[in-house]
């Protein structure tokens, strides 16, 4: 075996192992838990970065796809047996309470009306923000009231987001092509984020990814049709999965702009995309019941982690009360900005506004990070698989030892997330540059 085989093997092996470790560090109601299962997770991004970027030239496609899903399968089975984040029991009781006729939209969990259904559900006091309604567009109700029905055990979830997962990676190597699609796909399908967030921690963005991968797969496909009908038909196949990703979640909301330009004199099928959300928001009540009051309400008040505003407020303004609806407000007026620049470069603009919201958002939770990694993939901007790695340290916040007051990151902490992604971005810019102007070597 070749050295740099070998040790592309190694590296490989030691991210699964890494990830598999991660089992043994989940509880962390135990004091230092979180701070091992955080070295641990950026070891096994290091692993994984080492890995990535040795993916070996094998020597025929059906040996790096045999690689390629065997490693991306496996990684996500390891991590199968770790505790669900906490999010998990939301799903499961706003699935669960439908069942007996009661609107999430409308009755939130510690509501006195449903004491005999939180008695008889058993991880109701692990449910976070009791005081409100659910935030979730009604696509999302659906699929958790549909989920419920079939189990409430955390691997049938975790199975299920899994699966969404790997058939967003099916759809990357869709839009990607080439022969060295597997290559490029590792960076997203063996990323420990990615693994964790869905098939460890049973976060349910898989599904709204998968959606949207979908959508811009489909766009890309009426991009390159040649008859008028095929070009039609696959806008139309755009806007419902561009639709079906906005019933999931309200993000792809952003990309709409973009889309339309995408769509050219096609862009009436996006109609298509706001229906979709608005017929299933009819089945909770909309327009008598006011089922996103709960969504503003908290977007208003709710903030965590974020990587611009802070330093805005220390050294530019201040926000003392922390509300935030000044910068969702400026985040859509970035949004639009940015699609308006990129209306020749739909594919490049649909990178830069999801990376706009990401840096402009109040709230940046780790699995957040995994809407833009397959779009960066695609464009090979890998500054934001560096960050995927180093928020990680977000769990940090779970260890009250470290910090006097709760939900608050110090400076060691946001330099932690933020200097080697901006460190990685200027190297990767300088190389771009410096090839631009002398050539390849």
């Amino acid at each position: 075996m070749a050295p740099s085989l070998f040790r592309f093997w190694l590296a490989l092996a030691a991210e699964i192992a890494l990830c598999a470790a991660l089992n043994f560090f989940d509880d962390w109601t135990r004091e230092t838990m979180p701070v091992r299962f955080v070295a641990t997770a950026m070891l096994c991004g290091i692993a994984y970065w080492f890995a990535v970027s040795h993916f070996p030239s094998l020597k025929s496609m059906g040996r790096q796809a045999l690689a390629f899903w065997a490693v991306a399968i496996v990684l996500r089975l390891v991590v199968l047996p770790l505790e669900p984040g906490d999010d998990l029991w939301r799903y499961q009781w706003e699935g669960e309470i439908q069942h007996s006729g009661v609107n999430p939209y409308v009755t939130p969990p510690d509501a006195p009306e449903l004491t005999d259904q939180a008695s008889k559900f058993s991880p109701w006091a692990k449910i976070n923000h009791r005081d409100f309604a659910a935030i979730y567009p009604p696509g999302t109700e659906l699929m958790f009231r549909a989920l419920s029905r079939i189990s409430r055990q955390p691997l049938f979830y975790k199975v299920i987001f899994a699966a969404a997962d790997l058939g967003a990676v099916a759809l990357l190597l869709q839009i990607l092509g080439g022969a060295d699609r597997y290559r490029r796909a590792a960076w997203y399908a063996w990323n420990p984020l990615v693994v964790y967030s869905f098939a460890g921690s049973a976060h349910f963005d898989s599904v709204m990814i998968c959606a949207l991968l979908a959508g811009v797969h489909f766009l890309q496909r009426q991009e390159n049709a040649q008859r008028s009908r095929e070009k039609w038909l696959f806008a139309l196949a755009a806007a419902a999965a561009i639709g079906l990703a906005i019933s999931l979640k309200l993000v792809p909301v952003l990309l709409l702009l973009v889309c339309a330009f995408a769509l050219g004199k096609r862009v009436v099928t996006l109609l298509l995309s706001l229906a979709i959300p608005g017929l299933l928001s009819v089945v909770y009540g909309w327009p008598k019941v006011a089922i996103w009051a709960s969504l503003r309400r908290f977007a208003y008040v709710t903030r965590l982690n974020d990587l611009f505003w802070w330093f805005a407020e220390d050294f530019i303004w201040s926000n003392s009360r922390q509300k935030n609806y000044h910068y969702n407000v400026i985040l859509a007026g970035v949004a639009i900005a940015l699609s308006l620049l990129f209306f020749r470069n739909w594919k490049r603009g649909l990178l830069w506004v999801l990376g706009a919201a990401l840096v402009l958002s109040p709230v940046l939770h780790p699995w957040y990070c995994t809407w833009i990694l397959p779009f960066a993939t695609w464009r090979g901007r890998y500054a934001w698989h560096v960050l995927s790695i180093t928020l990680f340290a977000y769990f940090l916040f779970w260890d009250a030892q470290l910090f006097v007051l709760a939900w608050h990151a110090d400076p060691w902490m946001r330099a932690l997330i933020i200097v080697p992604p901006l460190v990685a971005a200027s190297l990767f810019a300088w190389r771009e540059r410096r090839l631009r102007v002398i050539g390849p070597p």
